[in-house]
């Protein structure tokens, strides 16, 4: 793929973009401990809200909110049934349902929670991001996914061409597998030739709490003439896109936040950004080990 970097015009809008997104200061949120773990970080209203809610052991120390319980089974159950009285009190909503996996910093499973409350409690989920390209007779396109207009999170936001939350017990590459058949379509034996690029981990406010998410990334190059094809109901549409028309739209605040960080750490891997530019630097200070279990 022969690419010439983006003008510095475009990668300064890029860079100033993601500055003001994900900028936000550690001080302005606190520790949470579990079991004398450091696994969460707790907004100051999300702070106070636990504090009063919680049944269980509870130490306000210097060092952050120590939570404790007698096992992670225990706090398992105990962290359900709060985030289940949360929500049914109207502090959060989006339910989805869904268990995910809680690790400690090694990636050892501690306990699996419902997805929606990683957020209040500001807990490091995982995902997975699969950037979609194609060379076409006019060059290289990007295909990128409209979200559905029902989704509980950025509903109608641009997206990267699929991605989603990784399960309890899975593996990002079985994730990267099963998204890439429910949202686009995508055969197995086309998802093989996904590669896997990079891990980033992406930190910032939102509306319920703090995201903090392990973004596992795959970039999968399509053959010319193979259209996406949604299957689950998660997304509206798909296009094929020019890395110019995918910047503006990064720019104007049209793509989700991380699929927007996703996006560009393609571009930087792809040439589009200069690694000369500031941004190529602001980019990877965002990546990480990850986490996987172990």
């Amino acid at each position: 793929m022969n690419t010439a970097p983006l003008p510095d015009s475009v990668q300064n809008a890029l860079l100033a973009f993601l500055q003001n997104t994900f900028r936000h200061r550690l001080q302005d949120t606190h520790p949470l401990l579990l079991n004398g773990i450091p696994l969460g970080r707790l907004t100051a209203s999300w702070r106070q809200r636990l504090q009063q809610d919680w049944t269980g052991r509870l130490q306000a120390r210097a060092d952050g909110l120590l939570l404790e319980t007698d096992s992670w089974h225990d706090m398992a159950a105990m962290l359900q049934e709060t985030a289940r009285r949360w929500h049914e009190a109207g502090y959060f909503g989006g339910w989805r349902g869904e268990q995910c996996d809680v690790h400690d910093g090694g990636g050892h499973l501690l306990f699996t929670l419902e997805r929606s409350a990683f957020r209040p409690l500001g807990l490091a989920s995982r995902a997975v991001h699969i950037n979609g390209c194609c060379e076409t007779p006019a060059g290289l396109r990007f295909w990128i996914a409209r979200r559905s207009p029902h989704k509980a999170v950025d509903p109608g936001k641009l997206d990267n061409l699929t991605g989603g939350g990784i399960a309890a017990g899975e593996t990002s590459v079985c994730a990267m597998y099963r998204e890439t058949w429910e949202e686009a379509g995508i055969p197995p034996d086309t998802a093989a030739a996904a590669h896997p690029a990079e891990c980033l981990f992406s930190s910032h406010p939102v509306r319920r709490g703090l995201h903090r998410e392990y973004l596992h990334i795959f970039d999968l190059r399509l053959p010319h003439g193979f259209t996406p094809q949604n299957q689950d109901g998660e997304v509206a549409s798909f296009s094929l896109m020019t890395a110019e028309d995918t910047a503006a739209a990064i720019v104007q605040g049209k793509m989700m936040n991380d699929s927007a960080l996703v996006t560009l750490d393609f571009f930087r891997r792809l040439g589009l950004v200069s690694p000369q530019h500031p941004l190529a630097e602001y980019l990877q200070s965002f990546q990480s080990t990850g986490v996987e279990a172990v």
